[in-house]
């Protein structure tokens, strides 16, 4: 199945990961770009795998970073709609489509 980022998903996973760089925190940077690319491969395979949530959505907790990939399942793709903190601005990409 397709899996897919929004232009704001993208920026969440910019913004956390210019922020690891910030902190000169190379090698957690690194780790968090592999984190999501795992957490996507993931999706792909099973799509159906996070827990449901409010709006249709779903929600995939990384294992080893406080965030989850927030995602919508369609017929024919998956798309991830906020890469979403697990202690920051609760709940603001609820409006996101």
């Amino acid at each position: 199945m397709k899996v897919s980022l929004s232009n704001e998903a993208q920026a969440d996973f910019e913004e956390a990961t210019d922020w690891y760089l910030g902190e000169l925190a190379f090698a957690a940077a690194e780790d968090f770009a592999s984190a999501i690319e795992q957490a996507l491969t993931l999706m792909r395979q099973f799509p159906e795998m996070g827990v449901p949530g409010a709006a249709r959505t779903r929600a995939l907790a990384l294992t080893k970073f406080p965030y989850s990939l927030i995602y919508r399942v369609n017929a024919n793709d998956v798309r991830v709609i906020a890469i979403a903190h697990h202690s920051r601005r609760p709940g603001y990409w609820a409006v996101r489509r």
